[in-house]
């Protein structure tokens, strides 16, 4: 390839990075050494949340493609075909924002990123990943950078290792990192016997839950846990309008207060976490998460993203959302099972500031 761009990438280096590649002849494209990548070499199909796909353009600027989750909203990859420069559309007040200094940049670090997801590559930390980016792309603001925040967060993704009889393994340690002593594991005797599921009895007694997280108020009267059974029953003998309690209410145990129209609950015999609601219509059942550990990591997990952005100095835009939305989605897919999901709704619409 012509010097002007910054990569030396071959075609056989693109194919061993992704699973598909395809190269495109686009004489619109006026930046020589960029119209001969994209024929020699080519672009992935998919990579880094990133569907490549030419054609047509937008505000003079030639559409490479769009970024995003399937439950967000696409956000066009743009090439400016006289320079090379690739650019990322956000909400920006500019519309825009420097994303690639060229389209070999943009595909050694899509190529990066695919190596993070899939865990198929090096172990490499955010710190050498971003200090890669200062050699090869000085130019990027760190500050509000696709590819920035992109290794900075997609590493929390190599924590997701299955647990013991829990889908993910969480250790106090992990959570001190964000929330610094606040989850705190209860007593044997406010376990109610309707826990049989073994797993989650010991998650609650050596973890446990943090009092208060966004929406989340958990019990701390220093009583028993009870089951919905048994509150719902209270509640009835106060209040005339207390709902039936749904089938199998004596194996579920409440666990704490969603927001303000839900009981959070746990199944005893299963250990899947589920939202009790009252404040429809209709009251209903939905499910929240596989069991207490992908509860715990969408906490961990949102706490680190935060935490990663102070560390590196970085603004979390446009690009944390399919990001997010990906990582939860593949470590606890029960959980993002149904379109319009609880998790999908508090987090890209950004209820109790669980959004970028």
């Amino acid at each position: 390839m012509a010097d002007a761009l910054r990569i030396p990438l071959t075609r056989t280096d693109a194919e061993e990075w992704f699973a598909e590649v395809i190269r495109y002849d686009l004489p619109e494209v006026g930046h020589e050494p960029t119209r001969r990548f994209l024929a020699e070499v080519g672009l992935p199909r998919e990579a880094a949340l990133i569907r490549f796909d030419p054609g047509g353009f937008r505000d003079g600027l030639i559409v490479l493609g769009a970024y995003g989750s399937p439950r967000t909203s696409p956000r066009a990859v743009l090439l400016d075909g006289g320079t090379g420069r690739v650019f990322a559309e956000e909400r920006s007040a500019h519309g825009r924002e420097p994303m690639s200094m060229d389209v070999s940049t943009l595909v050694r670090n899509a190529g990066l990123v695919e190596a993070i997801r899939t865990g198929r590559g090096p172990v490499r930390t955010g710190e050498e990943l971003i200090d890669l980016l200062g050699e090869t792309e000085p130019e990027l603001d760190p500050r509000n950078s696709f590819w920035h925040t992109s290794f900075a967060l997609w590493q929390l993704r190599r924590a997701a290792v299955p647990g013991e009889g829990l889908a993910v393994r969480i250790t106090p340690e992990m959570l001190d990192l964000v929330y610094e002593n606040e989850f705190s594991g209860y007593e044997e005797q406010h376990l109610p016997a309707a826990i049989v599921h073994e797993p989650t009895r010991r998650f609650l007694l050596d973890i446990g839950l943090i009092d208060a997280w966004a929406y989340l108020d958990m019990r701390s009267d220093d009583k028993p846990l009870p089951t919905l059974a048994e509150l719902i029953a209270e509640r009835r003998a106060d209040w005339d309008d207390e709902p039936e309690p749904p089938p199998d209410a004596e194996h579920l145990v409440v666990l704490g207060y969603v927001s303000e129209d839900g009981d959070l609950l746990v199944d005893g015999r299963t250990g899947v976490v589920r939202r009790w609601y009252t404040g429809a219509d209709e009251p209903g059942m939905d499910t929240l998460n596989t069991d207490l550990s992908t509860l715990a990591f969408t906490m961990w997990v949102i706490g680190r993203m935060r935490r990663q952005g102070e560390r590196f100095g970085i603004r979390i835009h446009d690009v944390w959302e399919p990001i997010v939305v990906d990582l939860l989605s593949s470590v606890d897919p029960l959980a993002w099972a149904e379109p319009s999901s609880y998790w999908e709704n508090m987090i890209l619409d950004g209820v109790h500031g669980l959004g970028p």
